[in-house]
């Protein structure tokens, strides 16, 4: 029994990427799937913003990353909705993959 109380306060942080604008279908979605949870959208979104120099860019993305993973270790179930750009992105393009890193799993979501 104290394993599966244990299970229950772990914490999670689950990613889910699409190639598509997300929607409020997509955000409904992802609240059936993982009820409960935390769910943000388009949180890598203003970091693209090529007004923010890339440096800053990429210490907000760590400090996200690092937000995130104390709420999860406080036992937080964090889902994610993230948009795969298609556009160049340079130097930039390795957000997404940083932060899909950093989470205990990742999900790729299909249109319908």
């Amino acid at each position: 029994m104290i394993a599966i109380a244990t299970a229950i306060q772990t914490g999670q942080l689950v990613v889910y990427v699409t190639d598509h604008a997300i929607d409020e279908a997509t955000i409904a979605s992802v609240k059936e799937i993982v009820p409960g949870a935390i769910v943000l959208a388009d949180l890598l979104e203003p970091l693209y913003d090529s007004s923010i120099p890339t440096r800053d860019a990429s210490h907000t993305l760590g400090r996200i990353k690092a937000e995130l993973e104390s709420m999860v270790e406080s036992g937080a179930r964090v889902a994610v909705i993230c948009r795969r750009r298609a556009e160049d992105l340079g130097t930039r393009a390795h957000f997404l993959a940083s932060f899909c890193a950093s989470a205990d799993r990742v999900h790729f979501l299909k249109s319908t």
